[in-house]
């Protein structure tokens, strides 16, 4: 789990917190493993180096194959959570701290084909955050897949755009659009006279930059103060939000939920999401 987007770059999320934001956007070229697949049916000869029985932990028994291991696993959902839970921790982060975004209201999927054991090879997902304080409705939509979003009038048309086709972010409020890359980094203003009056006058930090990821778990662990990302707290939290999105795209349906608890209100998950079978030896 990242350290926190706007603590890293606290300077230009400052700027955004000014921004009553409606809407925000995000892509990813992700996935770049395979999913949108049968699982493969070949056996292969395990190798020397792997203890295949370890690996599989409690998911279901199947031969050795190398669509799995060491970095395609990422697209079977006994394994992974495809592009969207591989990516959006990383790039919805800044919003969902920012914003306090919370639990959605409502999280509408599309994608291509679905398969039973793994995710779609591209999903467009948008999730409605009811307002909160002074904060008004956001409307946020992903897309993985290289989906990307239009090109806001305010890009010229020799311009790249997006400016990182491995993934970002698009923020549209009130006050005008801001993008920023995959991690929260570079953000921008697209309105050419407010980003260089920020430049110019970049407001004063409000929070203290992380000494990075590692740092931070290390010291944490060696009992100095919690990381930014702690599982009771801002993990716990966006990992959750991001996983109804998940659910959404597997099952195909539109997810209606609590805001104030996450609990899916209009759709019965099936008890093997929640409680799949273990393997023998293997107890939660």
């Amino acid at each position: 789990m990242p350290a926190r987007a706007p603590g890293r770059f606290a300077n230009g999320w400052r700027r955004a917190r000014s921004v009553r934001c409606g809407r925000c956007g995000f892509w990813t070229n992700r996935p770049i493993w395979p999913q949108a697949i049968e699982r493969p049916l070949e056996e292969y000869y395990v190798p020397a180096t792997l203890d295949w029985n370890l690996w599989l932990g409690p998911a279901p028994e199947r031969p050795y194959h190398p669509a799995y291991v060491p970095f395609k696993w990422r697209g079977f959902w006994d394994f992974g959570t495809g592009a969207l839970g591989d990516m959006a921790c990383h790039i919805m982060d800044a919003a969902y701290w920012t914003l306090d975004l919370g639990f959605p209201a409502r999280v509408e999927p599309e994608s291509t084909p679905l398969f039973k054991e793994t995710a779609p090879a591209g999903s467009r997902i948008t999730y409605t955050f009811p307002g909160k304080g002074t904060r008004p409705e956001v409307k946020v939509v992903w897309r993985d897949g290289s989906l990307y979003p239009a090109r806001p009038p305010e890009v010229a048309e020799d311009a790249a755009w997006p400016a990182d086709r491995g993934g970002g972010q698009l923020w549209i409020g009130s006050d005008g659009k801001l993008v920023a890359g995959t991690y929260g980094d570079e953000p921008k203003v697209l309105d050419p006279a407010k980003q260089a009056e920020l430049a110019a006058h970049p407001p004063a930090p409000k929070y203290p930059r992380s000494p990075g990821v590692y740092a931070e778990w290390i010291a944490a662990c060696k009992g100095g103060a919690p990381t930014g990302s702690t599982f009771d707290g801002h993990a716990g939290g966006l990992t959750s939000m991001v996983l109804l999105g998940c659910l959404a795209v597997r099952l195909g349906r539109v997810l209606e939920t609590n805001p104030a608890t996450g609990q899916v209100t209009n759709v019965r998950v099936p008890d093997e999401f929640i409680r799949p079978t273990y393997r023998s030896g293997w107890v939660l």
